[in-house]
This record gives structure tokens, C-alpha cells and sequence, in this order.
């Protein structure tokens, strides 16, 4: 297993952020033509998206709205430094340079190696060194410190299409990590998760005459299998919109918002049925996002312990260590391991130690789950926090 196929085994959620790039593409405009003539289409066939279908055109045009409301949202802020996250495969860091802002663009890794020689393809010279493209995994503080290491000045972070990959336990991290983030350097998180399914619901019976609550079903559904998990724990796919304000607030957070009618005048795929686009403008005038700002609260600071994992071989059994934290920037790591240990070892049992496994994510689940599909498997020694992941996923363990 080469270390592209490790990438995508320990994270799959990749193909919907390239998909997303691929429904864009139906708008024909011109930076996002450029990293979509350039990227592995392996997922987005030219041909596979019908225009036509009025499912397909809603997806359009929520990725326009999307797409849309970032721009306005670089446009708008004061802060010298934007932060995306995820980044994902849209051309967002061109818009930032020509805003003369450094951008910094953050995903999974298997997003990064890939996106990050298109996106400086396409830079001017001039702009590169506004730029910044880095791996992090979006529960793990120090990946995303480390990547902002070299920041001077206040930091906006836009978040689009992140928070429903998370249940309650992984997203309460991810707030921490980014009120931790904007308690130290200052600035603002801007976030059209809040209220986007609704959005998309809406849109989806403005264009087809459907109902809103079948789109808002459908969403439920496929969001769940995205994030591979229980669904019924993610707040931002379940909870009522209270639901997900009141945990928002609870994480340390001011909570201002702003109206999609603000950032978004025109809908390039509706430009031949301007009577339709102003019907969708004018419903969006009713759904928001959020401003969050970081309050006083002093953030717990944590002691990092850096990832290691220690292999050896006896009796036929491969013994393994794991410290620190098991997620999809180490996980890959604990897979290519294990593939060179399987190369040169023979072993029919498989016993992980785990008292100093601080931490797992879905990702770590998924590169334990194949190294159990190949012989005996025994993990021991978890702490509270571990146990209790493992207990809630026995399907992928």
C-alpha cells in the first residue's frame, strides 16, 4: 500500500471536498477552471455531473452560495491573515492574494499534497509568498499552531462545511482549539455551517417544488455516512438550530451573525432565469451565519505529548506502543509502519498498547480497524476518553 492509498484509507471524507470542486465547475468561472483542469478528476468525471437534473442544479447553486460568501467574507474582514479551514479543493487562496492577505490553507493531508502545487501553478509570482498551504487534523491544537507558527496580526478563520463531520465529543475540541486560536492572536470565525442545510432545503423547493424537510432528510442521511459514525450525535446535521447556538456559546464563544443575503447578489448558474435568482436571493434574506469572537474565559492550556509508536516482533505476535495522539495526520504513519513490519515479519496476533494513547479519532479507528481485518487483534490499557471512542464505534473496531 503506497502512501497515497494510506491517505485515503485513513480518510475518505477527501472525495465530498473534491467533489465540491466538481459541481463549481458547472459555472465555468475562471479561477475555479484553473484547479479543476489540473486536479485527478478520479471522483468527478467530466460528463458524470447533468446539469439538468434539478437535483444536481441545487447542489450547484449551494456551492455557488458557498463559494460566493467566502470571497465576500476575505473581502470584508480587517484581519491581515485569513485561515481556511478545511481549504478543501476550491481556488480560495487566489482570492486572498489578490486581496494582498496571507492566506493559509488547512485540510487533511491527503487534501494538501495535492491541492498545494496546483494552487502555486496558478499563483502569480508576486502572490506566492502569501501562501500557505498545511496538513492538520482539526481536533489536534498543535497541528494547526504549528501551522500558523510564522502569523503577525489577527487571524480570520473561515469555516465551511467542517462542523457536521464531528460529533459532540471531536467538535467540543475542535471550538476549544479554535477559541485557543483567536484568544492569542485575535480576529474573528466566521462559519456558514450554522444554518446551511436549511438553506440548501430551501433552495432545493424553490428549484424542484419538493419539500424542504425531504431535502432536510436526505441531508441527515448522507451526512452520516460521510462521517461514518452515528449520526444522531452530530449536532450541526440533527440538533435544532438552538440546539447548536447554545453549544456554540457553551464553548467559549460571542455569537454575532450575518444574513447570506448580505454577502451574495448574483447566482452565476440561474443567470439565464433572473426572475428565479431573485426569488432564491430574496428567501435567503431569512438564514444566517456566524461572527464568533473568543470571550475572556482563560483556555485550558494542554500539555502536548508528540505522537510515537514502537513495533517488535516475538512468538509469532507483533507487539505495538502508541503515545500521544492517533488521528489522520499520525494515523497514516501507524499504517506504514505496520505495512513494513508485514513485509518482513510473519505474525498471526496483533496486541496494541495503549496507556499512552492520549487521544483517537475515526481516522486512527479506520487504520486499527485494518490492521484487525489481518489476524488476531487485542488493544489494552486505554484511558477513560479512549475507551469510551472504542465502546461508541465497536462496528469499526
Amino acid at each position: 500500500m503506497n502512501h497515497n492509498e494510506l491517505l485515503k484509507k485513513v480518510n475518505p471524507v477527501y472525495f465530498s471536498a473534491k467533489g465540491c470542486l466538481g459541481l463549481l465547475a458547472e459555472t465555468k468561472e475562471l479561477d475555479i477552471m484553473r484547479f479543476y483542469n489540473d486536479i485527478d478528476r478520479e471522483t468527478i468525471t467530466p460528463g458524470a455531473i447533468d446539469i439538468n437534473n434539478p437535483l444536481t442544479k441545487i447542489w450547484v447553486v449551494s456551492m455557488e452560495v458557498r463559494y460566493s460568501t467566502w470571497n465576500t467574507i476575505a473581502q470584508k474582514t480587517d484581519c491581515p491573515n485569513i485561515v481556511d479551514l478545511p481549504c478543501g479543493y476550491l481556488p480560495h487562496c487566489l482570492k486572498a492574494a489578490k486581496l494582498n492577505k496571507k492566506y493559509y490553507g488547512l485540510d487533511l493531508p491527503i487534501v494538501i499534497e495535492e491541492i498545494s502545487p496546483i494552487a502555486f501553478k496558478n499563483l502569480a509570482d508576486n502572490e506566492k509568498h502569501l501562501v500557505q498551504y498545511h496538513a492538520v487534523d482539526a481536533t489536534n491544537y498543535f497541528s494547526i499552531r504549528n501551522a500558523l507558527k510564522d502569523v503577525q496580526g489577527k487571524i480570520c478563520i473561515i469555516t465551511d462545511g467542517l462542523l457536521g463531520y464531528f460529533n459532540r465529543y471531536d467538535l467540543r475540541a475542535v471550538c476549544q482549539n479554535i477559541h485557543r486560536l483567536l484568544r492569542e492572536f485575535g480576529g474573528c470565525w466566521y462559519t456558514s455551517d450554522y444554518q446551511f442545510s436549511d438553506l440548501t432545503a430551501v433552495t432545493y423547493a424553490l428549484l424542484t417544488g419538493g419539500k424542504k424537510s425531504d431535502m432536510l432528510e436526505a441531508n441527515k442521511s448522507g451526512s452520516g455516512k460521510i462521517a461514518d459514525a452515528d449520526n444522531s450525535d452530530f449536532i450541526f446535521n440533527t440538533g435544532t438550530l438552538e440546539e447548536r447556538k447554545n453549544f456554540i456559546e457553551e464553548c467559549g464563544f460571542n455569537v454575532k451573525t450575518f444574513r447570506y443575503s448580505d454577502m451574495i447578489n448574483f447566482i452565476p448558474s440561474l443567470k439565464e432565469n433572473p426572475e428565479l435568482m431573485q426569488k432564491i436571493l430574496s428567501a435567503y434574506q431569512d438564514f444566517e451565519g456566524w461572527i464568533l469572537t473568543a470571550d475572556e474565559t482563560d483556555d485550558k492550556q494542554e500539555n502536548e505529548i508528540p505522537f510515537a509508536q514502537n513495533f517488535s516482533v516475538k512468538n509469532n505476535v507483533l507487539s505495538i506502543s502508541i503515545s500521544g495522539r492517533l488521528d489522520s495526520i499520525t494515523a497514516p504513519e501507524l499504517l506504514q509502519k505496520y505495512e513494513e513490519q508485514r513485509a518482513k515479519n510473519i505474525f498471526d496476533e496483533i496486541h496494541v498498547d495503549a496507556a499512552n494513547l492520549k487521544y483517537i479519532s475515526y481516522a486512527g479507528l479506520r487504520a486499527l480497524k485494518i490492521m484487525q481485518e489481518s489476524c488476531n487483534f487485542k488493544i489494552s490499557n486505554m484511558n477513560d476518553e479512549v475507551k469510551k471512542i472504542f465502546e461508541e464505534n465497536q462496528e469499526k473496531i
